[in-house]
C-alpha cells in the first residue's frame, strides 16, 4: 500500500459502531395509547423504544412482541425489524436464515432500513445468502442503492464507504463517495463527518479545503469520534505559531490519547520535545473543558 493511501486509510478509520445518537426521547402517552389500540406505526415506535430503553423501561421481550404485532399488520419497517431480532438473537434464538427472510420481506415492501440490512447481509455473504458470489454482490449493491435513494443516512454512509475504499468489486471513486457522506453527515452521522474531514483535508473528490476539513472534524469530535479528535488535533498543529491554536490542538490529542487512540498517542510523542514549559498542563485543562462539550 502506498504511503499516501496508507495515510488516507488511517485518517478515515476509527469508526464508531453507530453514528450520532440523540438524547433518549420521551415516548408520548398518545403513542402508548395508540399502540394499545393496535395501531401498527405506534406499535413499531413503542417496540423500538422498548428495545433501546428510550423513554420507557428497556424490555426486549415486549419489544419483540410489539414488533411482531406491527409486522403482522404489514408495517414494512416492523417486518424488517424482526430480522434484527433474529440476526443478533435478542428475545429469540439467533437464526441467520430467519433474519435474511425478514430483511428481504421488509425490503421488498419498501423499508429503507430493511433494504440496508439486506444489502449488507448479501455483501457480507452471511449465512443464508450463499450462491453465486457475483450475483450476490450485485443484488446486495442494488438493495443498498435503493436505501440510498430513499435518503437513509446509514445507507449513504455504507454506500459512500464502498466507493471510498473500492470494496465489493466496486472501483474506488471519491467523487461518488462525496454526496453520500454529505447526506449522512448532514443527518449527524459522525463517521461520515470524519470522512468528509479527511476528503477536504486531502483533496479527495473535491478541492482541498483545510477550513472545511476542520469544521467536519470538529463536528465529529464533539460527538466523541476519537479518530476525528486526533485528526483535528493534528490539523490544528500542536506546534503552531499561535499559542491558542497550539493548546487546542494538544487538547484534542490529549482527549483522544486518554482513550487509547493510537494516532493521537503517537502524535503526542512526536511533538513532546517541541512543547514549551507548561503547555501540556494548559492543554489538559482545555481538554477537560472540551470533554464537557462532547455529546456522543
Amino acid at each position: 500500500m502506498k504511503l499516501y493511501h496508507f495515510a488516507i486509510f488511517w485518517l478515515a478509520l476509527g469508526m464508531s459502531v453507530s453514528g450520532a445518537e440523540s438524547e433518549s426521547p420521551v415516548i408520548a402517552r398518545e403513542t402508548i395509547a395508540a399502540a394499545e389500540r393496535g395501531e401498527a406505526d405506534a406499535q413499531f415506535q413503542l417496540a423500538r423504544a422498548s428495545q433501546r430503553g428510550e423513554g420507557v423501561p428497556k424490555d426486549v421481550n415486549k419489544a419483540f412482541g410489539l414488533m411482531k404485532l406491527a409486522a403482522e399488520q404489514g408495517h414494512a419497517d416492523a417486518i424488517g425489524g424482526l430480522g434484527y431480532f433474529y440476526s443478533v438473537g435478542v428475545a429469540v434464538e439467533k437464526d441467520d436464515k430467519q433474519a435474511l427472510e425478514w430483511f428481504r420481506k421488509g425490503a421488498e415492501k419498501g423499508s429503507a432500513k430493511a433494504q440496508l440490512n439486506l444489502g449488507r447481509w448479501l455483501l457480507d455473504g452471511k449465512a443464508g445468502s450463499e450462491g453465486d458470489a457475483e450475483k450476490r454482490l450485485e443484488e446486495g449493491l442494488q438493495w443498498l442503492k435503493k436505501a440510498v435513494d430513499q435518503g437513509l443516512a446509514e445507507a449513504n454512509l455504507s454506500y459512500g464507504m464502498i466507493h471510498y475504499f473500492g470494496d465489493h468489486g466496486v472501483a474506488q471513486d471519491y467523487g461518488k463517495a462525496v454526496p453520500c457522506f454529505k447526506l449522512a453527515a448532514a443527518h449527524g452521522l459522525r463517521d461520515a463527518q470524519n470522512f468528509l474531514g479527511v476528503m477536504n483535508e486531502m483533496g479527495l473528490g473535491m478541492p482541498a479545503d483545510t477550513a472545511a476539513a476542520q469544521q467536519w472534524y470538529r463536528k465529529a469530535a464533539l460527538q466523541g469520534h476519537l479518530r476525528a479528535q486526533a485528526n483535528l488535533g493534528i490539523l490544528l498543529n500542536p506546534l503552531a505559531e499561535n499559542k491558542a491554536t497550539r493548546i487546542e490542538a494538544l487538547a484534542w490529542l490529549v482527549l483522544a490519547s486518554d482513550q487509547n487512540e493510537i494516532t493521537a498517542e503517537k502524535s503526542l510523542q512526536d511533538v513532546m520535545l517541541g512543547l514549551k514549559a507548561g503547555e501540556l498542563d494548559e492543554a489538559r485543562k482545555r481538554a477537560a473543558e472540551l470533554r464537557k462539550l462532547i455529546r456522543p
